[in-house]
């Protein structure tokens, strides 16, 4: 068998004589390559045949749901980006510090990672490095989280995602560092009228 191409294309098995199905062949250098359709043309590569399976599923998948492959390499910054410009109701001093925050603790590191790759573990894990070595108070966290969170709403919104991984996050990095605010409750008559003497 002559491997002139890339790929194998003469044959529909791989080197070991497994069964290839459509879109699915073997390159050259015996790694393994699905080419799709969801609009656009795409391909999806792995090293074993296994591995490209269990990828073109989840290709497949992401198609069924809205979810194009063309947006699985969007930056977390570019989709802020697109949130930010549309956030024309701010006061320029509140926009400032918005992205003053988000420039200074978000765009260089966090703000790099495709959108589509971030959990909500890596979320968590993100803010208690705020907290724990940054020294993060609970407003400068409330910033960087009431900019992250209806950045990830836009992105399930736009098919980037599935789902918003910073949900329910607030709460839990509350508690886990005791920010809960106390319960206030009213006083009784008798305990104001101890507080007035």
């Amino acid at each position: 068998m002559e491997m002139e191409g890339e790929l194998m294309k003469d044959s529909r098995k791989d080197s070991k004589g497994r069964v290839l199905k459509d879109g699915e062949s073997q390159r050259k250098d015996g790694s393994y390559e699905y080419k799709g359709a969801d609009g656009r043309r795409h391909s999806v590569y792995a090293g074993t045949l296994k591995e490209l399976r269990e990828k073109r599923k989840q290709a497949e998948k992401n198609v069924e749901d809205g979810i194009l492959f063309v947006n699985q390499n969007i930056l977390l910054n570019d989709v802020f980006d697109i949130y930010f410009s549309g956030k024309t109701e701010l006061k320029e001093s509140t926009r400032s510090n918005y992205k003053y925050m988000y420039d200074k603790f978000v765009r260089m590191k966090f703000g790099m990672r495709k959108i589509s790759l971030i959990k909500y573990s890596d979320i968590r894990e993100f803010y208690n490095y705020l907290i724990n070595d940054l020294s993060f108070k609970p407003n400068s966290l409330e910033i960087i989280h009431s900019l992250l969170h209806p950045t990830f709403t836009l992105a399930v919104r736009d098919g980037y995602i599935r789902c918003n991984p910073s949900d329910g996050l607030r709460g839990d990095i509350k508690k886990s560092h005791c920010w809960e605010k106390p319960q206030r409750h009213a006083l009784t008559e008798a305990e104001q009228g101890a507080e007035s003497s």
